[in-house]
């Protein structure tokens, strides 16, 4: 089938508008434009290994079909294929809604006020990404070019433009643009190890923004090198509790594993959820978190104005130094449980503490500060998590030493570890996205935490 059978938009809202079991729909596509550079070493100068320009675009369309029973509907997501005839792959996606069971909900009105226009797209990336390619990639030079003790291997940048509409069946329309940036640097120390023999190992670190301002891509390149000189002289922990440095990365996953236990979703499903007045932390007696989810940020990770529901999106309190404060709860679940619904989407706000960095590993006797988890777990609904430790400092302040640490693993809880948490006064922003056409995860808060008494076995 040649490009020019490809159906477009409309023709896919009026097939639906013709279907009489659809009971209500939304379609979202999104358009993704993409600049990628991946780097090697060439004899320890930066050389272009490949360069690509991609495109793509994804329909993606959410059926709620009717059922005999009128408090009961049918639902489904599918991905529809702009080069395949449209009628058969809406029969599909029909046929397969009707074979699901859910409570009926419906979408709301559309907002009757205009939507906020907000800031999602750097205008630099917007209007020149081959340009801000051409810079970052002087940048990366530069930088590898610095004399070091560890070596250059490899690096890559991926820049990206993401155009999206979505069309609701209420009339609703809203178009979104985004940037985002993915960068990833890996540099190899190698010297003698604790045991006396030759040592040699690879340290690779990541980092995504949505602005360029907001992408420290020279202290990125600083502070994996300098990892990558210190990961060949290592040892193990000594197994036993202690107080835990971690940085905003590893605090973003454990506070935004929290959300789930303040989502209308979990209070549905009869999952572990708090309700407003509960403790987040029961016993908390240290920096009393207070958490916003906040849709509105300048260049956030899940910036938007309206929720995929159709639900306008304003900043929403959770939780106001340790008390839960209100529950995100979108469209569906509002419905659902009686209530009005709220800001479901966003990134979140962490208010920022008493601290300095250095006040935070000089808090104990000894300070254990994990600079990077192979991979971190955390449980939303037991709200525990657990890690192997891919390298640590171990900061024994009554001797005046500070040791490398890799191997051994951590684990903890919230309820327990967060109850004398301290956090760093001062804040950072962060962005991830685990895919083209998925909402990304945003921070913004606290540079560094103290976990007490965590877990660590050698």
């Amino acid at each position: 089938m040649t490009s020019s059978t490809r159906w477009k938009l409309d023709q896919l809202k009026s097939e639906l508008k013709q279907r009489p079991q659809v009971k209500s729909w939304s379609v979202l596509r999104e358009h993704v434009s993409r600049r990628e550079r991946y780097f090697l070493s060439d004899q320890g100068s930066l050389a272009v290994d490949q360069d690509r320009d991609t495109s793509s675009e994804a329909t993606f369309v959410r059926l709620m079909v009717t059922k005999q029973d009128p408090s009961r509907q049918g639902e489904i997501l599918k991905q529809l294929d702009p080069l395949r005839a449209l009628g058969p792959q809406l029969d599909a996606a029909l046929s397969a809604a009707a074979q699901t069971d859910h409570e009926a909900w419906k979408l709301p009105p559309p907002p009757s006020s205009p939507l906020p226009e907000l800031k999602t797209a750097d205008p630099r990336m917007a209007e020149d990404l081959e340009g801000v390619m051409r810079e970052l990639t002087s940048r990366l030079c530069l930088a590898v070019a610095k004399p070091r003790n560890a070596q250059f291997n490899s690096a890559e940048l991926f820049l990206s433009l993401h155009q999206s509409e979505m069309h609701l069946s209420n009339g609703l329309i809203h178009r979104n643009r985004q940037s985002r940036i993915y960068a990833e640097a890996a540099f190899a120390g190698s010297g003698t190890g604790l045991d006396g023999r030759p040592a040699s190992d690879e340290y690779l670190t990541t980092q995504w923004a949505v602005n360029l301002d907001h992408l420290d891509l020279d202290r990125m390149m600083d502070e994996t090198a300098f990892r990558a000189e210190n990961s060949v002289r290592v040892g193990k922990p000594l197994s036993g509790h202690y107080p835990v440095v971690v940085d905003s990365e590893v605090l973003a996953l454990l506070v935004g594993a929290q959300l789930s236990r303040l989502s209308g979703s979990s209070q549905y499903n009869r999952l572990p959820h708090l309700k407003p007045g509960d403790l987040l932390v029961p016993g908390a007696e240290g920096d009393l978190l207070t958490l916003t989810l906040d849709p509105s940020l300048d260049f956030g990770a899940d910036t938007t104005a309206v929720s995929g529901q159709g639900v306008i999106q304003k900043p929403l309190r959770l939780v106001e130094k340790n008390q839960v404060l209100a529950t995100a709860v979108d469209c569906q679940y509002a419905q659902y449980l009686g209530l009005d619904p709220t800001t479901a989407r966003g990134s979140f706000v962490v208010e920022g503490g008493q601290s300095t960095y250095e006040e935070l590993l000089k808090s104990a006797p000894q300070v254990l500060e994990v600079l990077q988890f192979s991979s971190i777990f955390p449980d939303e609904n037991a709200g525990t998590f657990s890690s192997e430790i891919r390298l640590a400092r171990l900061h024994d302040n009554e001797r005046g030493t500070v040791s490398w640490i890799k191997g051994g693993s951590v684990s903890g809880s919230v309820s327990e570890n967060f109850k004398q948490a301290r956090f760093t006064r001062e804040t950072t922003r962060r962005a991830s996205f685990s895919s083209d056409h998925s909402a990304g995860h945003g921070y913004w808060g606290p540079t560094h935490a103290l976990l007490n008494d965590v877990s660590v076995v050698g």
